[in-house]
Protein backbone atom coordinates (compact mmCIF):
# COMPACT_ATOMS: atom_id res chain seq x y z
CA UNK A 1 0.00 0.00 0.00
CA UNK A 2 0.98 3.23 -0.79
CA UNK A 3 0.74 6.38 1.39
CA UNK A 4 1.26 10.10 0.72
CA UNK A 5 2.29 12.44 3.30
CA UNK A 6 1.62 15.83 2.88
CA UNK A 7 3.01 18.50 5.97
CA UNK A 8 0.66 20.83 5.04
CA UNK A 9 3.23 24.11 4.94
CA UNK A 10 6.18 25.69 3.72
CA UNK A 11 7.68 26.85 6.63
CA UNK A 12 11.09 25.67 7.33
CA UNK A 13 11.48 23.84 10.42
CA UNK A 14 7.89 23.28 10.53
CA UNK A 15 6.44 20.96 12.96
CA UNK A 16 4.00 19.71 10.59
CA UNK A 17 7.69 18.49 8.97
CA UNK A 18 8.25 16.81 12.15
CA UNK A 19 4.99 15.21 12.28
CA UNK A 20 4.94 13.98 8.89
CA UNK A 21 8.26 12.24 9.53
CA UNK A 22 6.92 10.44 12.69
CA UNK A 23 3.75 9.54 10.55
CA UNK A 24 6.47 8.36 8.03
CA UNK A 25 7.97 6.36 10.75
CA UNK A 26 4.74 4.73 11.77
CA UNK A 27 3.33 3.63 7.93
CA UNK A 28 6.88 2.28 7.41
CA UNK A 29 6.44 0.13 10.36
CA UNK A 30 3.33 -1.14 8.87
CA UNK A 31 4.72 -1.93 5.25
CA UNK A 32 3.60 0.71 3.73
CA UNK A 33 5.64 2.68 0.97
CA UNK A 34 5.65 6.26 2.14
CA UNK A 35 6.21 9.54 0.00
CA UNK A 36 6.59 12.31 1.56
CA UNK A 37 5.41 15.29 -0.41
CA UNK A 38 6.58 18.61 1.10
CA UNK A 39 5.14 21.74 -0.82
CA UNK A 40 7.61 24.75 -1.66
CA UNK A 41 5.97 28.35 -3.15
CA UNK A 42 8.12 28.54 -6.30
CA UNK A 43 7.88 30.44 -9.31
CA UNK A 44 7.07 27.77 -11.17
CA UNK A 45 4.32 27.24 -8.80
CA UNK A 46 2.64 30.82 -9.19
CA UNK A 47 2.85 31.00 -13.30
CA UNK A 48 0.18 32.84 -14.57
CA UNK A 49 -0.34 29.54 -16.61
CA UNK A 50 -0.32 26.88 -14.13
CA UNK A 51 -3.35 25.48 -14.31
CA UNK A 52 -3.47 25.11 -18.26
CA UNK A 53 0.40 24.70 -19.26
CA UNK A 54 1.89 23.10 -15.40
CA UNK A 55 5.58 23.35 -14.70
CA UNK A 56 7.33 19.76 -15.11
CA UNK A 57 8.37 20.38 -11.47
CA UNK A 58 4.26 20.89 -10.45
CA UNK A 59 3.50 17.74 -12.82
CA UNK A 60 5.64 15.43 -10.65
CA UNK A 61 4.20 17.01 -7.89
CA UNK A 62 0.73 16.10 -8.84
CA UNK A 63 1.72 12.82 -10.38
CA UNK A 64 3.13 11.65 -7.02
CA UNK A 65 -0.14 12.43 -5.00
CA UNK A 66 -2.23 10.77 -7.95
CA UNK A 67 -0.25 7.59 -7.74
CA UNK A 68 -1.09 7.17 -3.78
CA UNK A 69 -4.03 4.39 -2.22
CA UNK A 70 -4.50 6.79 0.56
CA UNK A 71 -3.26 10.53 1.64
CA UNK A 72 -2.66 11.64 5.15
CA UNK A 73 -2.41 15.48 5.48
CA UNK A 74 -0.54 16.78 8.33
CA UNK A 75 -2.35 19.92 8.60
CA UNK A 76 -1.64 23.39 10.35
CA UNK A 77 -3.84 26.16 11.70
CA UNK A 78 -2.96 29.59 9.99
CA UNK A 79 -5.38 32.43 10.09
CA UNK A 80 -8.53 30.08 11.21
CA UNK A 81 -7.96 27.82 7.98
CA UNK A 82 -5.30 25.84 6.33
CA UNK A 83 -2.40 27.23 4.78
CA UNK A 84 -2.20 28.91 1.44
CA UNK A 85 0.44 26.46 -0.15
CA UNK A 86 -1.74 23.66 0.37
CA UNK A 87 -4.82 25.33 -1.54
CA UNK A 88 -2.81 25.78 -4.12
CA UNK A 89 -1.48 22.50 -4.55
CA UNK A 90 -5.08 21.07 -4.73
CA UNK A 91 -6.03 23.86 -6.99
CA UNK A 92 -3.27 21.72 -9.30
CA UNK A 93 -4.68 18.67 -9.10
CA UNK A 94 -6.92 17.24 -11.82
CA UNK A 95 -10.47 16.49 -11.63
CA UNK A 96 -12.22 14.11 -11.14
CA UNK A 97 -9.30 11.86 -9.75
CA UNK A 98 -7.92 13.97 -7.28
CA UNK A 99 -9.55 12.56 -4.40
CA UNK A 100 -12.97 10.70 -5.91
CA UNK A 101 -12.52 7.33 -3.78
CA UNK A 102 -9.67 8.50 -2.15
CA UNK A 103 -8.84 7.71 1.58
CA UNK A 104 -7.56 10.69 3.53
CA UNK A 105 -6.83 11.07 7.05
CA UNK A 106 -5.60 14.00 9.07
CA UNK A 107 -3.89 15.67 11.76
CA UNK A 108 -4.77 19.37 13.06
CA UNK A 109 -1.85 20.99 15.29
CA UNK A 110 -1.48 24.30 16.05
CA UNK A 111 0.40 26.22 18.65
CA UNK A 112 -2.07 27.34 20.69
CA UNK A 113 -5.36 25.76 22.56
CA UNK A 114 -7.96 25.55 19.39
CA UNK A 115 -5.28 22.13 17.93
CA UNK A 116 -6.37 23.20 14.33
CA UNK A 117 -10.08 22.25 14.24
CA UNK A 118 -10.86 24.81 12.44
CA UNK A 119 -8.19 23.97 9.75
CA UNK A 120 -8.69 20.60 9.33
CA UNK A 121 -12.95 20.85 8.91
CA UNK A 122 -12.03 23.28 6.14
CA UNK A 123 -9.97 20.83 4.20
CA UNK A 124 -12.35 17.93 5.32
CA UNK A 125 -14.72 20.16 3.19
CA UNK A 126 -12.69 20.15 0.30
CA UNK A 127 -11.18 16.65 0.03
CA UNK A 128 -15.19 15.66 0.70
CA UNK A 129 -16.16 17.69 -1.86
CA UNK A 130 -14.50 16.07 -4.24
CA UNK A 131 -15.60 12.41 -3.03
CA UNK A 132 -12.51 11.38 -0.72
CA UNK A 133 -12.82 8.82 1.88
CA UNK A 134 -12.36 10.82 4.91
CA UNK A 135 -11.03 8.50 7.73
CA UNK A 136 -13.18 9.65 10.33
CA UNK A 137 -10.34 9.20 13.06
CA UNK A 138 -8.66 12.74 13.40
CA UNK A 139 -5.87 13.92 15.92
CA UNK A 140 -5.84 17.11 16.99
CA UNK A 141 -3.12 18.94 18.58
CA UNK A 142 -2.96 22.20 20.82
CA UNK A 143 0.34 23.54 22.07
CA UNK A 144 2.50 21.51 19.57
CA UNK A 145 5.91 22.75 21.09
CA UNK A 146 5.05 21.15 24.22
CA UNK A 147 3.81 17.73 22.60
CA UNK A 148 6.63 17.64 19.97
CA UNK A 149 10.78 18.34 20.71
CA UNK A 150 12.28 20.32 18.40
CA UNK A 151 14.22 17.39 17.65
CA UNK A 152 10.90 16.09 16.18
CA UNK A 153 10.14 13.69 18.78
CA UNK A 154 6.83 12.75 20.53
CA UNK A 155 7.51 14.07 24.27
CA UNK A 156 3.83 13.21 25.35
CA UNK A 157 3.14 9.23 25.46
CA UNK A 158 -0.62 9.49 24.98
CA UNK A 159 -0.23 11.17 21.61
CA UNK A 160 2.83 8.69 20.46
CA UNK A 161 -0.49 6.14 21.29
CA UNK A 162 -3.31 8.17 20.06
CA UNK A 163 -0.69 8.57 16.92
CA UNK A 164 -0.02 4.97 16.40
CA UNK A 165 -3.82 3.63 16.54
CA UNK A 166 -4.92 6.66 13.99
CA UNK A 167 -1.98 5.08 11.42
CA UNK A 168 -3.39 1.52 12.23
CA UNK A 169 -6.65 2.17 11.61
CA UNK A 170 -5.76 4.42 8.26
CA UNK A 171 -4.21 1.80 7.05
CA UNK A 172 -7.01 -0.87 7.90
CA UNK A 173 -9.66 1.97 6.21
CA UNK A 174 -7.83 2.23 3.10
CA UNK A 175 -7.56 -1.82 2.46
CA UNK A 176 -11.71 -2.11 3.10
CA UNK A 177 -12.30 1.55 0.84
CA UNK A 178 -10.15 -0.57 -1.73
CA UNK A 179 -11.87 -3.78 -0.82
CA UNK A 180 -15.45 -2.76 -1.04
CA UNK A 181 -15.08 1.28 -2.40
CA UNK A 182 -19.34 1.40 -2.28
CA UNK A 183 -19.26 0.92 1.64
CA UNK A 184 -18.30 4.64 2.24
Amino acid sequence: MHIVVIPGTNRRGSYSLKLAKIIEADLLARSCTVDLLELALTPEFLADDVYKAPHPSVTALVTRFLKADGVYFIVPEYNGSYPGILKLFIDQLPYPENFDQRPCAFIGLAAGQFQSLRAVEHLQGVTGYRHAYNYPVRVFIGDVKKSVSPEGVITEPKLAERLMAQAEGFVRFIKRMKHDPDRA
